[in-house]
């Protein structure tokens, strides 16, 4: 069965603005981007800069996917931070991983 079938989900791929100055803003990069995310820690954590997430695993086709965009969930609106990024090819098959975080509200 090929990856892509188990892609249930939408995200919005937004990247950082390098002109936004003193605030951080992202603008439209990829819209409907079909993935799956899966958890990867029960509870939420401590990261270094003091703040609480949640890690997440998100797979997709292989896309312009960078460290520092972020993936809106088209359906709950949940916003995570994309902490790492890595191909996968086998078999003449590539998709990403994707390290995400999503922050305590």
């Amino acid at each position: 069965m090929p990856i892509e079938d188990q892609y249930n989900l939408f995200v919005d791929i937004e990247r950082l603005d390098d002109d936004s100055g003193n605030t951080e803003t992202y603008f439209p990069h990829i819209d409907d981007y079909p993935c799956t995310i899966q958890p990867l820690d029960d509870a939420y954590s401590q990261d270094v800069d003091g703040n609480f997430g949640k890690e997440w695993l998100m797979i997709g086709g292989k896309a312009d996917v960078l460290e520092g965009d972020r993936a809106i969930n088209r359906t709950t609106g949940d916003e995570y931070r994309i902490t790492a990024v890595e191909l996968m090819e086998f078999m003449n098959h590539s998709h990403i991983e994707c390290r995400i975080r999503l922050s305590k509200p």
